[in-house]
């Protein structure tokens, strides 16, 4: 029984904080009542694995840093490049802009109705071809990001099932010493 709340003891304390350090588990353990020689062996158990769990632990930080990382640089790299057909969209909208401009600027009713009216012949294709461009460059960054994020979830989510794992192999390897130790 002791061996069970010892591995869930520790087990709770690596998924919800950092793994207690050594001496800490020392600690508690002499606290307890159990024979010298078992609690030399049982400290051997704790110091064999305990390492290992934190060496898991640090893979787990590392994988899903490169994770975030990953995610990270692929989004300022797409709204980098995405900058370019903002800006040719932009362009052709301010000379849309500077024709409006120059037809609001006259005075005479019929310069500025015969303006607009060849603004509409003039510029039309304009307004249609900038609805189109950003329409499509909409839809293609809704896409990219949307795969960045699958990526992103995929490599976290592996990163978190190799842990898991991992720590899953040592606790099971950890409760089998200490299992041992226990019937000697």
């Amino acid at each position: 029984m002791k061996t069970i709340s010892i591995t869930l003891i520790l087990a709770f304390g690596v998924f919800a904080e950092p793994p207690r350090a050594f001496n800490s588990l020392c600690s508690y353990l002499e606290e307890e009542k159990e024979t010298v020689s078992s609690l030399g062996n049982t400290k051997k158990c704790f110091a064999r694995y305990m390492p290992e769990l934190e060496n898991e632990g640090s893979t787990w930080a590392q994988g899903y840093s490169g994770c975030q990382k990953s995610a990270t640089s692929e989004r300022q790299s797409m709204l980098t490049n995405a900058s370019e057909a903002q800006e040719k969209i932009r362009e052709a909208a301010l000379s849309m802009s500077s024709y409006i401009d120059q037809c609001l600027t006259l005075t005479e009713p019929m310069d500025f109705f015969h303006c607009f009216a060849r603004m509409s012949k003039l510029q039309l294709t304009n307004v249609y071809n900038i609805s189109f461009n950003a329409s499509e460059q909409a839809l293609i960054l809704n896409q990219k990001l949307g795969t960045i994020e699958v990526e992103h979830y995929l490599c976290t989510n592996q990163t978190e099932h190799d842990y898991v794992q991992g720590t899953d192999k040592i606790f099971r390897s950890l409760d089998q010493c200490l299992q041992q130790i226990a019937t000697n």
